[in-house]
């Protein structure tokens, strides 16, 4: 059975030999990348495609996670304090990256809600498809198109708290905003689409650890309909949705289900947020991917790893519908070796 075979499996909610196992997106880091393939690391030009097969095969995942190519980050200079690079994006927000930081906003798209009405979405005639139609053509993998739609882009363009503070400031400008994001990134699942990848997955963190980030009453009202609008969309194609969030989104499954999504991804167990609880409440509805700990895999011990691998196969694996993944992705700071331990009981956990 193919790695694209054992996840469709999973979303027809069929047990297979073994659990289909794989990572969002990019999937690992470039540290963890080199780590695991050693001198088998590749530099040239082709060097990114192949590398990210090889850790594929090499850890026996099922999964590739890919977007549509866009246009080049622009260099616009040096940060005063940090002398690290300027850059700005596809959706014309400035970043940088501090030294032992993660990426910092330093210009957002908008300082007001006026200007933040008069923004509009770029378009996306320039991208490119190719990337995604290698990796369905080239391999056996599950091929997943990551693309966003309008609340966590949407604070990652603003900021968290101007974004906030105008979600109650300025609810029609917001709602406007939503409109354009989502509207762009559905045109990018469309393209997507027609590469032939097998699922589109939404990335779109909406709680913290300990539940949502605004009331659900406002996501109700002024954000699901629109995110409804383009998963609808984007099924219509045939393709399932895969949805990514960050945090405890108990409070929110019923209202992703109402959306129309096929599987949730993340499923944190620092976040409340059980496999097999939430399969048993939800498994008719849901499928549901992820559930191991990425601080396990950085701070645990390889016999911690495979324990907690072990029981969670065992626990979540009856009846189908789960695919076993990290809850976000294989970060940096994640030691090689759990990664292998965590894959390795996924191959020998067999039916």
């Amino acid at each position: 059975m193919t790695g694209r075979e054992r996840v469709l499996a999973a979303l027809s909610r069929q047990e297979t030999s073994r659990v289909p196992i794989g990572e969002i997106g990019g999937g690992y880091t470039d540290s963890i990348v080199q780590a695991i393939l050693g001198n088998t690391y590749e530099t040239g030009g082709d060097a990114s495609f192949q590398n990210h097969l090889r850790i594929r095969q090499k850890l026996g995942a099922d999964i590739v996670g890919a977007r549509v190519t866009g246009p080049a980050n622009e260099l616009l200079g040096t940060h005063d304090d940090w002398g690290t690079p300027l850059f700005r994006d596809f959706w014309g927000a400035t970043y940088t990256q501090p030294p032992d930081a993660t990426v910092q906003l330093v210009e957002p798209i908008a300082d007001t809600p006026v200007t933040l009405d008069q923004w509009q979405a770029p378009l996306v005639h320039n991208f490119d498809n190719s990337l995604l139609k290698r990796w369905k053509m080239e391999t056996d993998l599950f091929v997943m198109a990551t693309l966003n739609a309008g609340f966590d882009l949407g604070y990652e363009l603003l900021g968290f708290e101007r974004f906030m503070m105008w979600t109650i400031q300025a609810p029609d400008v917001m709602q406007g905003y939503y409109e354009k994001l989502i509207q762009t990134n559905l045109e990018l699942a469309l393209m997507s689409a027609k590469a032939g990848v097998d699922a589109v997955l939404i990335a779109d963190d909406l709680a913290f650890n300990t539940g949502p980030f605004v009331d659900p009453v406002y996501l109700r009202q002024d954000y699901f309909p629109l995110l409804k609008n383009m998963i609808t969309a984007i099924k219509k194609t045939g393709l399932p949705v895969f949805f990514h969030s960050d945090g405890d989104l108990r409070s929110l499954i019923p209202d992703l289900i109402n959306c129309g999504i096929d599987v949730l991804q993340s499923c944190d167990p620092n976040a409340n947020m059980d496999i097999p609880s939430l399969k048993r409440e939800y498994g008719n509805d849901l499928v549901f991917m992820g559930n191991m700990d990425v601080d396990l895999l950085a701070n645990g011990s390889v016999e911690e790893v495979q324990g907690t691998t072990r029981n969670l196969i065992r626990e979540a694996r009856t009846g189908g519908g789960f695919i076993l993944s990290t809850s976000n992705v294989v970060a940096s700071y994640c030691k090689p070796e759990n990664v292998k331990a965590m894959y390795a009981v996924a191959h020998e956990e067999l039916l």
